[in-house]
């Protein structure tokens, strides 16, 4: 069975996203800008908080998701045939395990309809994939398996059998019909009905049933139950009891045709279709993306990065930079004032490497590496959900649960870690923190006020490890932020300079008051 989002179809090579790292990053702002229906955000947060293990399954998808971007008329293929494979599962489903144990007509008629869809579809996907230049494994071995049934004899007779099931069904377009009456114009019985061919006209419908001296609507009285369809049913059933066998025939006909080849491929198509259309969408609003290198490359080097939340609001003017994580560089103490763009750039950074992870355009102008098989995040929370440990205590648990998790394929995102400890404290506590990360090769965003932090850096650098520790700042110039991420020591005075004139609290200021 083909499988679009594992190369070799093994559904277990990924780690899951935890729950705070998806709140975090902010992945669902982008799922809900990617598509506008609730049942689609469920797919694609489920997908896409699954994180390929294998760097394999990181290129098939890219290259699936590439062909679906380069060729417009498959895209749109498709996107016409996703609902029609939604409702082939749903007809794999409960309803069909209903349906089994009804042998009725009405049944088998059902189980037409899905033929019919089936056929539609696949005739409609692979004449999509055979008209187009597709490069991908995936979407070649799907036209390859789609090829090979619509060359099989059985599927070249099934839809002229569907077509003359249907044409003798679909023949009948009415109804003249005899009855009897009561003195008071109640319905006696039926004393005759003919099928036509065409639709008889009247100045009577079937709405003006007159009960008694009472007009009654059935379709408006739940109880009710009109007597002239009730009359009516034997001779309807009568006529359709003549196709039984012929549609039970057919059935049985073609039977061994497994729409699954189809509805297990849904989700998958549901987020490389999203997927396309969100790469589409950035390019229209000249955003810059690029499909990553997924190559080694001694870490990561990403040149031009911006946050892809500053695109869904629309932002005119988006500041980029570039970030490397080397075997020699992998933990980064980020300091600089509030609002200078800290969060922004470990959300960026986080969601970078899982669009890269998926497959997917990144927003930046080049991404080179294998990206993080895991990000873990350490965000402040609310208030009311520490009420059983305190924020120190809830702080520990979360992070006995990150060092836990982590290894040297993980990315690390801190912010205001120990922030509502005292200085001494959350400078101890940080340094045992990153202590640890560093003996584990973890890559780390540690996001912090605290500055001695930084002036310990030689100090932690001779801990053992390959990788060294590296002070980064948000720029700030003339008293601006920049935006600009660059190696520095934190500049305190700076910092608090600039936050007093935000907030009017300089001497100067002060004294113009």
């Amino acid at each position: 069975m083909i499988d679009l989002l594992y190369k070799t179809g093994e559904k277990n090579r990924f780690r899951v996203l935890p729950r705070e790292t998806v709140k975090d990053i902010a992945l669902q702002e982008v799922i809900d800008y990617m598509s506008g229906d609730q049942e689609e955000r469920k797919i694609l947060l489920d997908v896409m908080s699954k994180i390929p293990s294998e760097p394999s399954d990181i290129i098939y998808r890219q290259e699936i998701t590439r062909d679906l971007i380069e060729n417009t008329s498959l895209y749109e293929a498709v996107k016409k045939s996703i609902g029609a494979i939604k409702v082939l599962s749903f007809y794999g489903t409960g309803a069909k395990r209903i349906r089994d144990k009804d042998n009725s007509l009405a049944s088998l008629l059902e189980e037409l309809r899905e033929l019919k869809v089936w056929v539609e579809v696949v005739e409609t996907l692979f004449d999509a994939l055979n008209g187009n230049d597709i490069k991908s494994e995936g979407l070649t071995a799907l036209r390859d398996a789609l090829k090979e049934i619509t060359e099989d004899e059985d599927f070249k007779s099934v839809k002229p059998d569907i077509k003359k099931i249907h044409d003798d069904l679909s023949n009948v377009r009415g109804a003249v019909v005899g009855v009897t009456l009561t003195a008071d114009m109640d319905i006696e019985n039926v004393t005759a009905i003919e099928f036509v061919d065409y639709k008889p006209r009247s100045s009577y419908t079937i709405m003006d049933v007159a009960v008694g001296s009472k007009i009654r609507n059935p379709f408006n009285d739940y109880k009710y139950q009109d007597p002239l369809l009730v009359s009516m049913t034997p001779f309807m059933k009568k006529h359709l009891g003549r196709h039984f066998g012929e549609v039970k025939n057919l059935i049985r006909k073609h039977s061994k045709y497994d729409s699954r080849i189809l509805t297990n491929l849904y989700s998958g198509l549901v987020f490389y279709l999203n997927a396309a259309e969100l790469a589409e969408r950035l390019a229209e609003k000249k955003y810059v993306t690029s499909f990553p290198e997924i190559v080694e490359n001694n870490g990561i080097e990403i040149r031009g990065l911006y946050n892809i939340r500053l695109a869904v609001k629309a932002e005119s003017e988006i500041v980029t930079n570039d970030f490397d994580f080397t075997d020699n560089e992998k933990i980064f103490i980020l300091t600089g004032p509030n609002r200078g763009g800290k969060t922004i750039i470990e959300q960026g950074l986080g969601l970078i490497s899982v669009m890269a992870s998926l497959g997917m355009v990144v927003t930046a102008d080049s991404f080179k590496g294998i990206p993080f098989g895991n990000i873990l995040t350490h965000f402040p929370i609310d208030e009311n959900l520490t009420i059983n440990y305190g924020r120190l205590g809830e702080e520990a648990v979360r992070i006995k649960d990150i060092v836990r998790d982590s290894d040297s394929n993980t990315l690390i995102l801190f912010n205001e870690t120990f922030s509502t400890t005292s200085a001494a404290d959350a400078l101890y506590l940080s340094k045992d923190l990153l202590h640890i990360l560093k003996d584990k090769g973890s890559s780390v965003i540690f996001n912090t006020h605290i500055h001695e932090l930084a002036a310990c850096i030689p100090e932690m650098n001779s801990w053992e490890g390959d990788s060294r520790i590296v002070s980064i700042i948000m720029e700030i110039k003339d008293n601006r932020n920049t935006f600009k991420v660059r190696r520095s020591s934190p500049d305190t005075s700076s910092y608090a300079r600039n936050i007093a004139e935000k907030y009017g609290i300089t001497y100067e200021q002060l004294k113009g008051e």
